[in-house]
């Protein structure tokens, strides 16, 4: 079973763009340079669709964001929407997306990032 964990790094894994430009190819990159194999990959597939289709799409950037608090140090992906300010959490950017994707009648976009959202936070 695959982690919330693997899930979240993979969305703030920094892979070199020219790995990024095909499905097939940036599978072979997790593969290859980082040994990511079996049911893994099928999670990669949908990562890949989030980070690199989906969100780009709409005007969304992930953006990692670093600190230290107390000499630990953090590390958070906040998103950046076009044509708003601020970075957005999250949660607060699915329910975003969602409504901008029913808005400009990109229904089944918008159905797909409330499955997104209801899975990661329920309803």
């Amino acid at each position: 079973m695959v982690t919330p964990d693997f899930e979240d790094w993979l969305r703030r894994a920094d892979i070199p763009v020219e790995e990024t430009v095909t499905l097939d190819r940036y599978l072979g990159y997790l593969q290859e340079e980082l040994g990511i194999k079996g049911k893994s990959l099928d999670v990669a597939k949908d990562i890949y669709s989030e980070r690199y289709e989906l969100w780009e799409e709409l005007g969304i950037r992930p953006v990692e964001r670093r600190y230290t608090v107390e000499g630990e140090e953090f590390t958070e992906t906040r998103y950046g929407i076009a044509g708003n300010p601020g970075l957005w959490g999250r949660e607060s950017m699915l329910l975003y997306a969602e409504a901008m994707a029913e808005e400009e009648g990109l229904l089944e976009m918008a159905e797909r990032i409330r499955a997104i959202r209801r899975e990661e936070y329920g309803e």
